[in-house]
């Protein structure tokens, strides 16, 4: 299954996008440079477009590889904290994309300089680093069951 296997492609993007959107948000908070936060919300809604290829491939991967009758209860405990992750993810950076475009079209004042947008966009950001990092976990989890077996 072609989407199941660009999982990984398209998992990084997301987490790229939304690490270095995080530094434009706090930097463009703390010069009070409008054109940085712009920039980290146009890469909010890019990242937003690419979790959701990213949840939908890997919810494929997972239909795969869970199917299997043979997998130990580590792998499927890893494939569950991922996916539950993952899934939770998505939906948090679709409320960031909303609520950041609500924000924008009304042009909300209290949303281009205080720092609730850098705040959300810092803690999304290591949300999803540690989503990869439970996805790197359930890699080598499944990676060690089929060596052993």
């Amino acid at each position: 299954m072609l989407m199941a296997e660009l999982h990984p492609f398209f998992v990084h993007f997301p987490i790229a996008i939304l690490v270095v959107a995080a530094g434009f948000e706090v930097y463009g908070a703390s010069r009070s440079q409008e054109q940085h936060t712009q920039t980290a919300f146009l890469l909010q809604l890019m990242a937003g477009v690419f979790a959701i290829f990213a949840a939908i491939s890997g919810n494929m991967a997972e239909t795969l590889v869970a199917n299997q009758k043979t997998l130990h209860q580590g792998v499927i405990e890893a494939f569950d904290k991922h996916a539950s992750m993952g899934n939770a993810m998505v939906w948090l950076i679709i409320l960031l994309a909303v609520g950041r475009t609500f924000a924008v079209l009304e042009k909300k004042d209290w949303a281009m300089h205080w720092w609730i947008f850098p705040i959300l966009s810092t803690v999304v950001a290591l949300l999803v680093i540690i989503t990869g990092l439970l996805g790197g976990d359930l890699s080598a989890s499944i990676l060690t069951f089929y060596i052993d077996h």
